[in-house]
């Protein structure tokens, strides 16, 4: 059974930037956001076993837009996770410019329909807020979602861990 309301990976059409694209685009903006993070060393080392273990590859989109203070928060330290990783395992794209629609109705996507990516407003992605983080196995299936932040009192890197040991 094919089921179409299941986001995979190649649901994803816009084009993506690469971290150093994003860096490279957008690093005066983020720069002390990307600078000034340090990943938990031995969260790290926990999620490359995991991936090691189960002899898998993550792929990782985030969606957001410059204008967005979570996106300028949470993109870079995403990069500078998977900098830390020092993986070939993992994929990380960006896909920004989600913008939003000032005139929306109560229970319409809140994203503007012909200024955003696709993506944005494409019921199997499901954007509330951004950035959200959309993690996959090699094989394009989604095991996960960040969505703006961390939850309370944790890290994205702690939340990645968390998605892994549940879903691989």
């Amino acid at each position: 059974m094919n089921d179409k309301s299941v986001l995979k990976w190649n649901d994803l059409v816009s084009p993506t930037m690469t971290p150093e694209e994003y860096l490279k685009e957008y690093g005066d903006k983020i720069e002390s956001n990307y600078k000034t993070y340090e990943p938990n060393e031995d969260v790290i080392k926990k999620i490359k076993e995991i991936l090691k273990n189960k002899n898998e590859k993550l792929k990782i989109v985030s969606l957001g837009a410059d204008w967005c203070p979570d996106c300028n928060r949470n993109v870079p330290r995403m990069i500078k996770i998977i900098e830390f990783m020092e993986s070939n395992d993992v994929d990380l794209k960006i896909l920004y410019g989600i913008m939003v629609d000032a005139l929306h109705k109560k229970n319409e996507a809140i994203w503007h329909k012909k200024r955003s990516p696709p993506e944005a407003i494409d019921p199997k992605f499901n954007l509330k807020k951004i950035p959200t983080f959309y993690f996959f196995k090699a094989d394009d299936e989604l095991i996960g979602t960040i969505v703006e932040n961390p939850k309370w009192e944790s890290t994205l890197e702690e939340d990645l861990l968390e998605i892994l040991k549940n879903k691989l």
